[in-house]
């Protein structure tokens, strides 16, 4: 009998290839309703799905589903993550406003004067004030838009009154609530429903960020744009996780989504956003009528607006909501 000799050290080979072999890969399914050629999307979302799988070497794997490719609506967008159904979603609070009157302090008129001061008041208050709200999943990235301005099919907004009656989008609760205060009749729709209502005349406008000019092609249907200033309340942002899934994974994988994501990556994602809306803005000027609020109209109907937070500390008090704190903590004034 001819012995062998090769065969341990094939085995060892073999045993050393099968235990130094990388695990498979983890999937995370992110859904959106923004296409692939929005900005957050480009500059955020894909370039932070690019560092984790290199924090990771390849063991998490991000797949991106832009335009709502796995089913649902918008405002399903949230409720997908946090049942589990998608693995994350990047959305807006406000489609859903009455599961997030927390977060909807956001949206309050005139509490910062920029998206940058917006994103730091929330995660000033993530803990504990808003994670109540966020038990279901893992909080990516939470952010403040840039100043919502007024987009119009026809002619801009030039004062208060020119409001009256007309039929506007709003973004959230909070903002209808501040459209119907100035006369306007509000309507709750989606960033995705925008163009076609502008096009079909089944809106007049719309109260919304600027960067929606380029990032959804809002240019092609709107002939009038207001640049507001800070007094309308601004949209929130999110990136979510669901919780089951985020805690599932390795702890080396939740070590790098965790160093990854949070304050730094918001702040970087308000800041795209800012940047987008002044190139949006310059994309239709020569086009369009852009008009400019001065500072005595941004001051009158600032003072308009102003009980509006007294009637969310109301009704969130009774919720059990701390809103005065929470106000205190953000250091708005009078508080």
């Amino acid at each position: 009998m001819i012995k062998n000799t090769r065969l341990p050290f094939i085995l060892a080979a073999s045993a050393l290839t099968l235990f130094s072999a990388p695990a498979s890969s983890q999937e995370l399914r992110l859904s959106t309703m923004v296409p692939p050629v929005h900005v957050i999307y480009r500059e955020i979302i894909t370039p932070w799905a690019a560092d984790l799988a290199k924090a990771t070497n390849g063991a998490v794997k991000v797949t991106l589903y832009p335009s709502m490719q796995l089913g649902g609506k918008p405002p399903e967008l949230y409720r997908q993550s946090a049942d589990g159904v998608v693995d994350m979603v990047f959305t807006l609070p406000g489609y859903t406003s009455p599961a997030f009157p927390r977060t909807q302090m956001i949206e309050l008129p005139g509490l910062k004067p920029d998206g940058v001061a917006a994103t730091n008041m929330m995660w000033d208050l993530l803990d504990p004030y808003l994670l109540p709200e966020y038990t279901a999943t893992k909080v990516i990235a939470l952010w403040g838009a840039e100043d919502a301005g007024l987009m119009m099919r026809g002619k801009a907004i030039r004062s208060l009154e020119d409001l009256k009656g007309l039929r506007m989008r709003a973004p959230s609760a909070a903002q209808a609530r501040q459209l119907e205060v100035m006369g306007a009749v509000p309507i709750a729709a989606p960033v995705t429903q925008v163009y076609q209502g502008l096009e079909r005349g089944t809106m007049d406008g719309a109260m919304i960020p600027f960067t929606t000019i380029l990032d959804f092609r809002l240019g092609e249907v709107a002939k009038g744009y207001t640049i507001s200033g800070p007094i309308f309340g601004r949209s929130s942002f999110l990136i979510s996780m669901n919780k089951k899934k985020y805690d599932s994974l390795p702890s080396t994988a939740r070590a790098a989504i965790d160093k990854l994501s949070g304050r730094a990556l918001s702040q970087k994602a308000t800041e795209v956003y800012i940047k987008r809306a002044a190139q949006a803005v310059e994309s239709v000027r020569g086009k369009a009528e852009v008009y400019n609020f001065s500072d005595a109209e941004q001051a009158r109907i600032g003072k308009l607006l102003r009980p509006i937070i007294d009637e969310w500390i109301k009704t969130s008090e009774g919720k059990g909501i701390p809103a005065r704190d929470m106000l205190r903590k953000a250091g708005y004034p009078g508080i």
